[in-house]
C-alpha cells in the first residue's frame, strides 16, 4: 500500500491511498466542522445532491429513503449534457460515524444498466464512510470496493481511473467545505 499526501486544500487535510494488491480506492479529507455536521452532508438527500459529483453537474433525488435496507434513486445532468440515473442501496448507518452503501447505475425506471462512460466499468461498488473526530476537525474516509463479480478488465478500469476518482473527490470535498463555510 502506497500512501499519498497532497498536503492543505482551502486548509484541509486530504490524504490519499491507493491499494494496489486489490480492487480498492481510498480517500480522507479534515473537514472544519463536528461529526455530525459533516455525517448530515452525507445523509441529507438535498445537502448531498449539492455537492456530489463534478463540477457544473445538477444532482436530484427522485427518492430518498437513508435508513439501513433503504434505496435512494438519483439522476445526475453533467457539463457535456449527458444525464445518468443511480441507486444507493444503504447497508449500514451509524448516526456520526459510519455510513455504508452499494451504489450502481440504472435506467429512469430503476433497471440496472451498465456506467454510461465505460461499458467496463464494474457493476456495483461498495461505499464506506467513516467519520472521526480529529483535533478540531472531522475526519472523513470514503472507501469504493468493487462489490460482487467483477471480469478481470472491470477489475483493470477500476484500478485505472483512480487518478479521476482522486479528481472527483478533491472536488467535491472542496465543494462540501463551501457549503460549511456558508453554513456556520
Amino acid at each position: 500500500m502506497k500512501d499519498f499526501s497532497l498536503g492543505w486544500l482551502n486548509n484541509s487535510a486530504i490524504e490519499i491511498k491507493n491499494m494496489i494488491q486489490d480492487e480498492t480506492f481510498e480517500i480522507s479529507y479534515l473537514f472544519k466542522t463536528d461529526m455530525k455536521k459533516a455525517f448530515e452532508m452525507w445523509t441529507d438527500p438535498t445537502r448531498f445532491s449539492s455537492w456530489l459529483g463534478p463540477d457544473g453537474a445538477e444532482m436530484t433525488f427522485l427518492a430518498a429513503n437513508v435508513v439501513e435496507g433503504g434505496t435512494s434513486f438519483w439522476t445526475m445532468t453533467t457539463n457535456d449534457g449527458m444525464t445518468k440515473f443511480g441507486q444507493i442501496n444503504y447497508k449500514t448507518i451509524k448516526p456520526n460515524q459510519l455510513l455504508v452503501y452499494t451504489q450502481n447505475f440504472c435506467d429512469k425506471d430503476g433497471n440496472f444498466v451498465k456506467a454510461p462512460f465505460a461499458d467496463t466499468y464494474p457493476d456495483y461498488l461498495l461505499t464506506t464512510v467513516h467519520f472521526s473526530e480529529e483535533e478540531n476537525t472531522t475526519k472523513v474516509t470514503v472507501k469504493w470496493t468493487i462489490y460482487g463479480d467483477a471480469t478481470e478488465q472491470e477489475k483493470q478500469t477500476f484500478t485505472g481511473m483512480r487518478a479521476l476518482m482522486k479528481a472527483g473527490w478533491t472536488d467535491s470535498f472542496q465543494k462540501v467545505d463551501r457549503l460549511l463555510e456558508q453554513n456556520q
